[in-house]
């Protein structure tokens, strides 16, 4: 007991609890978005991305500044290695736990220990902590935390000073993730718990902190639907029907809290039907809890109607009264919860408190114990399918056998694994691959007839097969489909340019790059394109714009076309040193070692031998090659040029 109100407890109990929990996230590398907002994402490679991060918010998935500030700084210190965003994450949660903590104790909120403890393990948050994307998560809780502390005491009769530092702390938590713009009501509701009446002074200071969030709040609603994309016939609910969404998902996420044993990344999405009598016991029982916290506060205390109200409240933006893109997929979604989550277990750790005050401490605590370290075992096991993006596919399809975004996911997983296999020349895993990718995409189209992405990725695996005509006809109906979808556009350029057509390629690339100026794969296609028209100087921009913002898994295929673009603009040494560098990942390449051979053949004609064959030995040295094998190489290309006499000197060397 005396362990317990020592000043290190609370640290040393979240810190050993999340320990259970999330250890297994050094095995988590990146899943599902991450690609978007840490791996292809260009803003994070460059000084000028930082500015664009806070001004350019279509360069970003979702305008949440902070987030992706704190993936830049990461970005700059451990690159891609994933375990950096993993951990930061875990810390970010747990000091979450620690501010609900000290905020519950300066409540005098009974069981706050519990409840944030269990807060730190609960399994339903492992979904927000173990996915790198959900920074947005739980760096806008902490941020909320921290800002009501302050609001909290300047309530109290702190200075100014707490007031102008909380609003610095709410303005962070929605420059995170927007759903926060919820706190200054959360605030007045604490208020009115506490104290039974609230003052003008609440409302004096709760307004301009309601004003910011409203007008953040009404510019994230927008972006989600003119850039995210959500929008369209998976979005369109009538306003009866949103109403029967949002009494089912908050009796699912009170569920889901309670129960937490049967999580899933991707919940079935249920049919609304505002004809069915059934559907409507969801929001009618919604409201009658509410209306019987309320009638029956004085009998058993303001904390039930006002764990209610944080609880709806905050849920909000996320219920279906506002379009978000998973919608599409699912109407509800353990991230969504994150925030709200706080007032149920909070409220849920104070009943069982004051419920089992009469038992002995010792039982009390053993029990406590027992719960908790189970909650975090759970939470530990549900760590594992965020693996990594293949495995929360297969995991989600186990629970979920008719998710479709499941399935299209793995289907592409599949289609790049029979591409991989057929190029490495292992037929039969290529056979099984393929088989395996269409049975994915075709059960897509069964579950949804509109899936554009599945179409796309038939029409990917089609293109590999050589069926160029059918590959055709199925980007041209997932663009019936979906319009702007940049990536279709850009498959369908590159299919024009495997038939000789780069002319007729270059106006879907551009459609593509005038939807999605970003998008890598049309900047590559592009490159592509320009580079069989022989407009060099174009494609290399294209190429020197790839290698300086994409991902490592786009820079072999690039660096041989901008190696071939910096020869046929004569720039010899450049184009040497980046054949070069190809040939150190790849000592075998032949285009690398054919632009190695020429770019060097032509710098001996206009340099003096011995400056030559420094240079070549320094960056032979550091690719590991042998110069002797080098040098008959550029030998080769010196007698095309008709140069006998270098030839014979450069192989004497």
């Amino acid at each position: 007991m005396a362990f317990l109100e020592s000043k290190r407890a609370p640290w040393v109990l979240v810190a050993a609890l999340m320990l259970v929990a999330y250890a297994r996230v050094v095995g988590c590398g990146f899943i599902w978005d991450d690609d978007d907002y840490v791996t292809n994402n260009p803003v994070l490679r460059t000084i000028g991305g930082l500015y664009e991060i806070w001004f350019v918010p279509t360069s970003l998935p979702q305008y949440y500044p902070l987030v992706h500030t704190t993936f830049w700084l990461e970005h700059a210190v451990w690159g891609l290695d994933p375990l950096g965003y993993h951990v930061v994450n875990v810390a970010l949660h747990g000091a979450s736990a620690l501010a609900l903590l000290r905020i519950g104790r300066r409540l005098a909120v009974p069981g706050i220990l519990f409840g944030a403890l269990w807060f730190a393990v609960h399994p339903v948050h492992v979904e927000s902590v173990a996915w790198v994307t959900e920074r947005k998560n739980v760096l806008s809780l902490l941020c909320y935390l921290l800002a009501a502390e302050r609001w909290l005491k300047w309530h109290a009769g702190d200075g100014g000073k707490s007031y102008a530092i909380g609003s610095l702390w709410f303005v962070g938590a929605l420059f995170s993730k927007t759903v926060t713009a919820s706190l200054p009501a959360a605030l007045l509701v604490v208020i009115w718990w506490r104290d039974g009446k609230l003052t003008a002074r609440a409302w004096r200071a709760a307004l301009p902190w309601l004003l910011i969030g409203a007008g953040l709040g009404y510019f994230t609603v927008h972006l989600e639907a003119t850039h995210v994309g959500a929008a369209g016939q998976s979005w369109q609910l009538a306003g009866l029907e949103r109403v029967l969404v949002a009494g089912r998902a908050c009796w699912f996420y009170v569920y889901s809290l309670i129960w937490p044993l049967h999580t899933c990344f991707n919940y079935p999405r249920w049919d609304v039907d505002v004809a069915a009598a059934s559907q409507w016991l969801f929001p009618i029982g919604a409201a009658l809890a509410v209306v019987a916290a309320w009638a029956l506060r004085a009998r058993i205390g303001r904390g039930p109607a006002a764990a209610l109200m944080i609880f709806g409240g905050t849920l909000f933006p996320a219920i279906g009264f506002f379009d978000v893109y998973p919608f599409r997929y699912s109407f509800v979604a353990d991230h969504f919860q994150y925030h709200a989550s706080v007032a149920v277990v909070v409220a849920l750790a104070a009943f069982v408190t004051t419920r089992t005050a009469r038992f002995a401490a010792t039982a009390r605590l053993s029990a406590a114990a027992v719960f908790l370290i189970g909650a975090a075992v759970v939470a530990s096991l549900e760590v594992g399918q965020y693996r990594d993006f293949e495995t929360l596919w297969r995991v989600t399809l186990e629970k979920n056998p008719r998710s479709a975004i499941a399935h299209t996911n793995l289907g592409a997983v599949e289609t790049d694994a029979y591409g991989q296999a057929k190029q490495a020349g292992r037929m039969s895993d290529a056979a099984g691959h393929l088989a395996a990718a269409e049975r994915h995409l075709r059960q897509v189209l069964e579950l949804d007839a509109t899936s554009h992405e599945a179409r796309t990725n038939l029409g990917v695996l089609a293109q590999q097969q050589g069926k160029r005509v059918e590959a055709r006809r199925l980007y041209r109906e997932a663009l019936d489909q979906k319009r702007d979808d940049a990536g279709t556009w850009s498959n369908l350029a590159a299919l024009e340019i495997e038939e000789g057509r780069a002319s007729a390629a270059l106006p879907h690339v551009e459609q593509a790059l005038s939807l999605d100026p970003d998008h890598v794969n049309a900047r590559i296609v592009r490159g592509w394109a320009l580079c069989e028209l022989r407009r060099f100087g174009d494609a290399k921009a294209d190429l020197e714009w790839v290698l300086r913002r994409a991902g490592a898994g786009y820079v072999d295929d690039v660096q041989r076309r901008y190696a071939t673009c910096l020869l046929e603009l004569k720039d010899h040494r450049g184009a040497t040193e980046q054949a070069l560098s190809l040939l150190r990942r790849l000592p075998q390449d032949p285009d690398a070692r054919s632009v190695m051979a020429r770019a060097l053949a032509q710098l001996c004609l206009q340099y003096p031998e011995d400056k030559v064959r420094r240079f070549v030995q320094a960056g032979l040295q550091q690719a590991g090659l042998d110069f002797a094998e080098a040098a008959a190489l550029v030998a080769a290309q010196l007698r095309a040029l008709g140069d006998e006499g270098r030839a014979r000197r450069l192989e004497g060397s």
